[in-house]
C-alpha cells in the first residue's frame, strides 16, 4: 500500500467535497474529449494526469487538503486500481473535471490537530499536484484510527516552543533560556520537530521542509528536508541531521548525512545544494577532528552556540510582532 498527497481545485472545494462523497475524485484540465487519459492521443495538458492514473493502486490513501475548510484534510482510500477504475465524465456544471477516480471516504482532520505529525503538516505544502508521502505513513494510519470526535484538538510541539520563546524572550539571555530549557524537555526526537517548525517560520512559504521517517532516513541520513521550488522542473535539497549527542562526536553522523549526495538526484531528480549537522549538546571546542572530515566532505556542522543563535532567530520570527 502507498500513500499519496492529491490537490483539487481550491476554488472549488465543495464540488469536490461533495463527489469524493459519492466516490469520486475528480481532478482537473478534464473539459474536453481529448483529455481523456484512454484515448489514443491524449491532449499534452492532461497527460499530467498520467503518474495518478498509472500509480495508484487499490487500497491505497490519499490525502487531499484545504477540500472542507481551509485548513482541513480529507482522506480517501481508493476502492480499485486507478487504471482499472478510471473513467472520464464532464461535470455539466462546471464543464470540467472529467478525470474521475474511484474512491471511498475515511476522514477529516484539522492539519493543526495534535494527532496531525509534523511532518504530514510539512508534506502538505508541497505544491504538485500529486506526489508520493510514504514517509509519513505511520502517522497517517494513526489519524484513521483516532476517533472523529478527537480530529478537532489543537496542536503538540509547535505549541510547547511557543509556550517557551513566550516565557523566555523577556530574560537577558533568550538564547541561552531557551536552548537550556529544551535540552532538560526535548527527546532527542523531538529536536527534529521544533527545529523543523522554527526553519517553517523563518523560510518562505514556498519552501517544503519535511521531517523524516526512521525507514527512509537510513536511505538518505537527514532527518530534516528543506525542498526549495526551482524555476522549471526541478528542485534544490538542502538535508539536515540533527543529533543530540554530547563531548566528542564520530566522524559517522558525517558519513550517515553524505548518504544524501547520490539518494536525491536518483529517487527524485531533485539538486542536493546543502548538507548540515546540527549537534544541539556539544561544543566545537572538542570537536576538531569532526569538524576537518566535514569540511572534506562539504558538510556543515552547527554546535551549541550556532544552535543558540538558530533558536534566537526562530523565536523572533515565531512571536512575530509581539517581540519589541
Amino acid at each position: 500500500m502507498n500513500y499519496w498527497g492529491y490537490r483539487i481545485d481550491t476554488n472549488k472545494r465543495g464540488f469536490f467535497f461533495d463527489e469524493i462523497r459519492e466516490g469520486r475524485l475528480r481532478q482537473g484540465w478534464g473539459y474536453e474529449d481529448t483529455h481523456d487519459l484512454r484515448g489514443e492521443s491524449v491532449d499534452e495538458i492532461a497527460k499530467r494526469n498520467f503518474p495518478i492514473f498509472n500509480k495508484v493502486k487499490k487500497g491505497d490513501i490519499l490525502l487531499v487538503p484545504r477540500i472542507e475548510g481551509w485548513d482541513e484534510i480529507v482522506i480517501v482510500r481508493a476502492t480499485e486500481d486507478f487504471d482499472k477504475g478510471y473513467y472520464f465524465s464532464i461535470d455539466p456544471k462546471m464543464e470540467d473535471y472529467g478525470h474521475v477516480f474511484p474512491v471511498k471516504y475515511e476522514k477529516c482532520f484539522s492539519r493543526h490537530n495534535i494527532n496531525a505529525d509534523g511532518s504530514i503538516r510539512e508534506t502538505l505544502k508541497c505544491r504538485s499536484r500529486f506526489w508520493n508521502i510514504n514517509r509519513c505513513g505511520e502517522e497517517i494510519e494513526k489519524i484513521l484510527s483516532t476517533p472523529d470526535s478527537e480530529l478537532r484538538t489543537s496542536s503538540s510541539y509547535e505549541e510547547r516552543f511557543r509556550r517557551q520563546v513566550e516565557k523566555s524572550f523577556n530574560e537577558e539571555a533568550f538564547a541561552d533560556a531557551v536552548y537550556e530549557e529544551l535540552n532538560k524537555t526535548a527527546q532527542a526526537s523531538e529536536w527534529e520537530f521544533i527545529l523543523c517548525e522554527g526553519f517553517r517560520r523563518i523560510s518562505p512559504d514556498s519552501y517544503s521542509i519535511d521531517t523524516t521517517s526512521n525507514k527512509v532516513e537510513n536511505d538518505h541520513g537527514a532527518d530534516i528536508i528543506i525542498r526549495i521550488p526551482g524555476i522549471l522542473n526541478n528542485s534544490y535539497i538542502i538535508a539536515i541531521q540533527v543529533k543530540d549527542y554530547s563531548e566528542n562526536v564520530s566522524n559517522a553522523v558525517v558519513d550517515q548525512i553524505c548518504k544524501a549526495d547520490n539518494y536525491f538526484l536518483k529517487e527524485e531528480g531533485a539538486i542536493l545544494i546543502d548538507k548540515y549537522i546540527i549537534v544541539t549538546r556539544a561544543k566545537s571546542e572538542v570537536n576538531a577532528e569532526l569538524i576537518k572530515y566535514a569540511e572534506q566532505k562539504n558538510v556543515k556542522i552547527l554546535f551549541d552556540k550556532e544552535v543558540k543563535q538558530l533558536l534566537s532567530k526562530m523565536g523572533r520570527s515565531f512571536l512575530g510582532d509581539t517581540i519589541v
